[in-house]
Parts: C-alpha cells; structure tokens; sequence
C-alpha cells in the first residue's frame, strides 16, 4: 500500500489503520468487512470498528445483500470536501474559542519542582525563554544558604550557558556572599545592596513575557516554582526598576 497516501489522509485527521482501510474500500468499491480486513492487513473486529465509525462520520455506507452486509466508502474529492467544510465551520467560530483562551491565559498558572532535579528543570526554562525571546531577565538575588550541588551547577552549568545567550541579566543582589558576588558581577549588569532589610532567603527570576521563578537554594528546602502571571511578572518588573533607580541615585 502506498506509503505516501496513507500519510496524505493522516494530514486529513485520519490515522494509520483507518487510512488503510479507506484506501482498501476505494480499491474494492463495495466488500466485506472481513475481506477489507485481509486487505488492508489489520485485525477484523478493528477493522469493523473502523467501518462502523466511518458510517458515523458519513465516509461509508452499508449495504445489505441477502444477509450480508457489504461496506463502500465516499470518493476522495467529498471526504476533503466534507473535511474543508468541518474546518470552515471551526474557523467561524474562532473568534469565540480564543476569546476563552485568552480568559484561560490570564490565570495565574503555577509549576512546583522539587529537589535538585526540580531546580535544574527551572532553569532549563528560563534559559529556554532567553534562547527563543531574548527577553533580559531581572534577578533579585540573596544567598545565605545555598547547596554545593546548586553551587557548583550555577557555576559550571547554568551560567556558562547563560553567557551564550544574547538576552541580558540584570540583577539586585544583596552583600552577603562576597564570592557569589564577584562571580556573578563579571557576568551580569549587578548591583550589590548592603541593607539588612534586603532578606528575600533564595532567589527570584522574573523572564519571558510573562514568567517567574523562584529558586529555594538551602539544602532542606531546595525546590522551585514556577508563576505564570502577566500582572504579577509587570508588577516585579517595575519594582525591579524602582530599586536600581533608587539605589542608583542614593549612591
């Protein structure tokens, strides 16, 4: 059986065995189902199956011959006539569909990762949103406890990575990690606040259009999360931008 038609009428939301069955009663014009089934090589009680859900759908009929029921399907220009008309139907109603979409997208949606395995899943994701937007990201940054494992992964993994990346990272981190610091200062647009009052515990990534991450870097609670959230990601944003003014101009 030809390959390239079966793969034709899948594009036309019929799958493997149905497009073989199709093709087998085209080729018989009328028969019975358990000589389509020997035909088009698939198990008889599926391939009655099939014929029956193309009656459903209206690509075969059925016709009773002294008892025996024999099977034909429509020809090729109405099945994708019939096709075209479903998709026109849906396209119509497009409007109405995105408009629930849209309601569905403007939920906050959240993703709990767990372990270390947990948080090098959210950082895959926000390097993958910097590799496909190249939207800077905004960091807020403060480290008194972080795992070696996490350590060792930022320095090695993630960061090399991250200077590969044509986006910009843009952090406010707090002075308490003089090494953490150094490192990160020759790799990111930094500014280091010296203010007890900055204790946020982890880290907090705000990137893509409009995505959080929040890092949990101590070895008792290593985990991460990730917000989908348009106004909670603008908010940060511009409380990103406060601080460093802010900072900037005190200094």
């Amino acid at each position: 059986m030809d390959i390239n038609l079966i793969n034709y009428l899948q594009n036309y939301g019929l799958g493997e065995k149905e497009a073989k069955v199709y093709i087998t009663c085209l080729e018989l014009w009328s028969s019975l189902a358990s000589t389509i089934a020997r035909r088009s090589e698939i198990n008889r009680w599926t391939t009655y199956s099939i014929l029956e859900d193309f009656k459903r759908r209206g690509i075969a009929t059925e016709t009773n011959k002294d008892g025996t029921k024999y099977f034909s399907v429509i020809t090729p220009d109405i099945l994708f006539k019939n096709h075209e008309e479903k998709f026109q139907k849906i396209k119509d109603q497009l409007p109405e569909l995105l408009a629930i979409t849209t309601k569905i997208w403007n939920r906050p949606r959240t993703q709990f990762f767990e372990g270390f395995e947990g948080l090098k899943k959210v950082f895959e994701e926000v390097l993958l949103a910097g590799e496909k937007m190249n939207e800077d990201y905004l960091s807020f940054v403060w480290t008194d406890k972080i795992d070696t494992k996490v350590e060792k992964y930022i320095y090695e993994e993630f960061v090399p990575r991250r200077m590969k990346i044509k986006a910009k990272t843009k952090a406010i981190m707090s002075k308490n990690n003089s090494e953490y610091i150094n490192y990160h200062k020759k790799s990111y647009d930094t500014i280091v606040v010296d203010k007890p009052l900055f204790n946020l515990g982890n880290e907090i990534v705000v990137f893509g259009w409009n995505k959080i991450a929040v890092l949990m870097y101590a070895t008792e609670e290593m985990s991460g999360l990730i917000i989908e959230s348009q106004t909670l990601h603008d908010g940060l944003t511009s409380l990103f931008s406060l601080l460093r003014d802010a900072y900037k101009t005190k200094k």
